[in-house]
């Protein structure tokens, strides 16, 4: 009578089965056995994915920022990074899905009936077939851009709170009393101005609309929504404070033309905004300060809000953006979703020097012409 074959437990069972096993012969199979227990890579003395920043792109995007956000705080600099890391991000999802509407287009070209049916539609439709993919994109797009705006709000309070008049910008108090700043708050004026006038506010919109600083100065991009954001604020400001003198600037009357434009729509009244400069103005909004000649004569004690675009590299607002007293706001064509496709391809049709100036918002040695490429009713 044979004898029985031991019964063995399971794992002593994997253990003897283990120990016929030679593992992989071939070069691919040792290379997969080889990375197998790998799961994020972040201890991996191996490389195991390509990576997404190049860095000399990096470096430049980094230096123009620390060149706007120019602070001799550790800890505000850091801040500055992750402003940077942010922007890296949104400019690399607005990349990826540029190419994925691309590839679906060249798609939906070839086998669409374009009597039948709409090529852009069904590009939509494709690149959205396969779990939401431009939906995912926009979400990732939106969290990034209130995570800058959430930083950059940050950064303007931390900076009031470390920096002093003296010669330290790094003190954490100062025995100087301030006066009190009206500051709007900021969910209340962006959710007024979004309802009241049916409109999507651009990140720099939003910073014009919620500063608090007593000179504030926006470096923005032709067509980017500027006196819209400007006449916003003036309107705001006197819907909170009736009693408040504000004076609308411009050389050509246009931010005026824009608050009456939006207080028709509103239904406003406001009595308290001018289109002249005054002594007794408490707020004095200026647009397109880079074609105002010389310095105007400004009441010290006011609150000065600046937006325009760079024409040359002096004047008042190039004096204005290098004075380390004003809150800086830098709003390039690529980081302005109010300036749509269309235009920002029309823009980079004209010459190389009026590109950089009118929406790369550089501030050339020669100063270059207007560009014309929509009707300035915006």
């Amino acid at each position: 009578m044979p004898t029985a074959t031991p019964k063995f437990t399971r794992s002593e069972q994997s253990r003897i089965n283990g120990a016929k096993s030679r593992g992989p012969t071939s070069p691919q199979g040792k290379e997969r056995q080889k990375t197998a227990p790998r799961t994020h890579g972040l201890y991996s003395t191996e490389p195991s994915l390509l990576s997404t920043i190049g860095e000399p792109q990096y470096a430049a995007l980094r230096q123009q920022y620390q060149s706007v956000w120019n602070f001799a705080n550790q800890y505000l600099i850091d801040k500055v990074d992750d402003i940077v890391a942010y922007r890296w991000e949104i400019n690399r999802l607005r990349e990826v899905r540029r190419q994925v509407l691309a590839r679906a287009y060249d798609d939906a070209a070839v086998t669409c009936d374009e009597a039948e049916t709409s090529v852009v539609a069904e590009t939509e439709i494709r690149a959205n077939a396969q779990s939401g993919t431009l939906d995912r994109f926009d979400l990732r797009i939106r969290r990034c851009n209130l995570e800058l705006s959430r930083i950059e709000r940050d950064i303007i309070r931390d900076d009031r709170f470390f920096s002093s008049r003296g010669a330290s910008r790094n003190a954490l108090k100062t025995n100087i009393i301030e006066p009190e700043l009206t500051q709007p708050e900021p969910e209340n004026a962006i959710a007024w101005a979004e309802e009241t006038f049916d409109l999507a506010l651009d990140v720099h919109q939003v910073e014009i609309l919620t500063s608090a600083s007593q000179q504030t100065i926006l470096n923005a991009a032709r067509y980017s929504g500027k006196t819209t954001a400007l006449a916003l604020r003036a309107l705001y400001e006197s819907k909170q404070d009736p009693a408040l003198e504000i004076a609308c600037l411009s050389p050509n009357g246009a931010l005026m033309n824009k608050v009456n434009e939006l207080a028709a729509i509103g239904g406003f009244q406001p009595a308290n905004i001018t289109g002249e400069l005054t002594n007794t103005a408490t707020l004095i909004l200026i647009d397109d300060a880079a074609e105002i000649k010389g310095r105007p004569l400004l009441n010290p004690q006011a609150r000065l809000i600046i937006a325009g675009t760079p024409k040359g590299n002096s004047g008042f607002f190039h004096e204005m953006w290098t004075n380390p007293e004003t809150t800086k706001f830098f709003a390039p064509d690529i980081n302005c979703d109010t300036i749509g496709d269309e235009l920002l391809l029309l823009a980079k049709k004209l010459p190389k020097l009026a590109y950089r100036q009118e929406f790369q918002c550089e501030f050339l040695e020669t100063p270059q012409p207007r560009c014309r490429l929509l009707p300035l009713t915006q």
